[in-house]
């Protein structure tokens, strides 16, 4: 009983959210302790193309001395995933403690709303599309404009170790539909 129901539960989040034309992620905002400055989405979708960095992102990239291309890679990153797995995952509890975590590093950049219900929304819509997940797809299915706690980002970075080894066992993890 709890399998369809989540299917259709998914089913109807991505219908409502394709059907209605929304507003989506124009801007990520990182915040970095004190410091805290807007990347345009149309600058990290143009380096995800092209590999070319412009704008603010160019000068964040260059004072870093890092080199646009491992950024192009990360954000091209794909993940094949079920939509019933993931949305089988991120209603149950674990999903939704995930979720939250996750919602306390990457959220809308409006304070006090929850990264939850966007984050969950952005990886069901990306599923939706192709069956896959990338944070370029991220970036477009996004709700509303987002920050970034890159403190907190780092930490957990650090605590996870290989995130793409992890994705990509969540997403072979199990009975495929």
């Amino acid at each position: 009983m709890r399998r369809p129901l989540t299917a259709l539960l998914s089913g109807l989040t991505v219908l409502l959210a394709s059907a209605v034309p929304g507003k989506a992620a124009e801007t990520v905002t990182l915040i970095y302790g004190p410091w805290n400055r807007s990347v345009e989405v149309a600058d990290l979708k143009y380096l995800a193309e092209t590999g070319e960095a412009r704008g603010f992102l160019g000068t964040i990239l260059k004072l870093g001395n890092q080199d646009p291309k491992k950024l192009q890679e990360f954000l091209n990153l794909s993940f094949p995933f079920s939509l019933v797995q993931a949305s089988d995952l991120l209603y149950s509890s674990l999903g939704t403690g995930l979720l939250d975590r996750a919602g306390t590093i990457i959220a809308p950049r409006v304070s006090n709303q929850d990264g939850r219900q966007a984050l969950r929304a952005a990886i069901l819509l990306s599923l939706a599309q192709d069956g896959q997940i990338s944070p370029v797809e991220l970036l477009d299915n996004y709700p509303t404009d987002i920050r970034v706690n890159v403190d907190s980002l780092l930490g957990l970075v650090a605590q996870i170790g290989n995130l793409e080894e992890l994705i990509r066992s969540l997403g072979s993890g199990g009975s495929s539909n």
